[in-house]
């Protein structure tokens, strides 16, 4: 049985679904010969460890415990009577999280699990891979400082795992990177990704709805705030019925009106035409998908974990 020690950064909905998502998956994890250890959990004031990080881990009870009361809003170092475990502030826990993968590298490896949304993690994540131990980031920040920290933080590739930070978790690095491995070259891509303001507005407008409530509408997808408040300021109401214009004549060409490298018509027949909601894309042209492109998709993770935690047992 191969038994992976694991600490997660992170309580918020990511995190909290990670610790759910491995709780729930113990039978399955068993079949493939697998344990996932979670020896230490952090948030943004504290961090518990198990007492013996070489023999124990936090039990299901525990994870339970945690994702409960983190869900509550109570911070980790509340909770002085969840079981057999320390806790420390978030100052200590810098430095524990350092220690155990110094420890931990040493012998059985160490995975370190990146559910912040923080780019303070960056340090202690360049010092958990030179221990020789593994990084699984859903946090992108740590990949967007300077080009020398992506290239630390990058210099044992088989040590970091990002693929969860790209296309809302679609297998789009592998894909591509399997691609080019079987000597084909690729020669474009076209994506509607993210924050999803050319398919889930534009779909929402063609069922009738005016451009400005759909934009404004507080059940609009992670990131519409950015499309609110910079990219089209203050005067949503008076784009309605230009909006609405063009995608009724959209329509009439067989047409839909998407946001691709500037609003365009595209083919309701096409891969982005298709697209509804919180749905992704990702077109691959290459040497052999020339015609038809190689295409990627699926609806945005949000919380759900199986793609992190793919590359977490991977």
């Amino acid at each position: 049985m191969k038994r992976i020690p694991v600490v997660i950064a992170g309580c918020g909905g990511v995190g909290r679904q990670l610790l759910e998502h491995i709780v729930n998956c113990r039978a399955l994890h068993s079949k493939q010969g697998l344990v996932l250890r979670v020896v230490g959990v952090c948030d943004s004031q504290s961090m518990l460890v198990a007492n013996d990080i070489f023999t124990e881990e936090l039990n299901d009870d525990v994870l339970a415990r945690i994702c409960l009361e983190k869900s509550r809003g109570t911070s980790l170092s509340e909770l002085n009577d969840i079981g057999d475990c320390q806790v420390f502030d978030y100052k200590e826990a810098t430095m524990q999280v350092i220690d155990i993968a110094g420890l931990l590298g040493r012998s059985t490896g160490l995975a370190v699990v990146d559910c912040t949304a923080s780019s303070e993690t960056l340090e202690v994540l360049k010092q958990v891979i030179d221990s020789g131990c593994c990084v699984v980031l859903a946090n992108k920040k740590p990949l967007t400082s300077s080009m020398e920290d992506y290239q630390k933080l990058t210099s044992h590739i088989r040590r970091i795992r990002y693929e969860s930070t790209v296309g809302a978790g679609l297998p789009i690095i592998a894909s591509v990177t399997r691609v080019v491995a079987s000597g084909d070259s690729v020669v474009s891509y076209c994506w509607e990704l993210k924050w999803h303001f050319g398919v889930y507005v534009m779909s929402e407008v063609e069922t009738g709805k005016p451009f400005s409530e759909v934009v404004s509408g507080s059940k609009a997808p992670c990131g519409m705030d950015v499309a609110r408040k910079d990219f089209l300021g203050g005067g949503l109401s008076l784009v309605d019925k230009d909006i609405a214009e063009r995608v009724r004549v959209a329509s009439l060409k067989g047409n839909v009106l998407r946001y691709v490298f500037g609003s365009q018509e595209i083919s309701k027949a096409s891969s982005i035409g298709r697209l509804r909601g919180s749905d992704n894309v990702v077109e691959i042209y290459s040497r052999c998908y020339k015609e038809y492109p190689f295409v990627i998709q699926g609806a945005g993770a949000g919380t759900t974990l199986q793609p992190l935690e793919f590359w977490l047992i991977s």
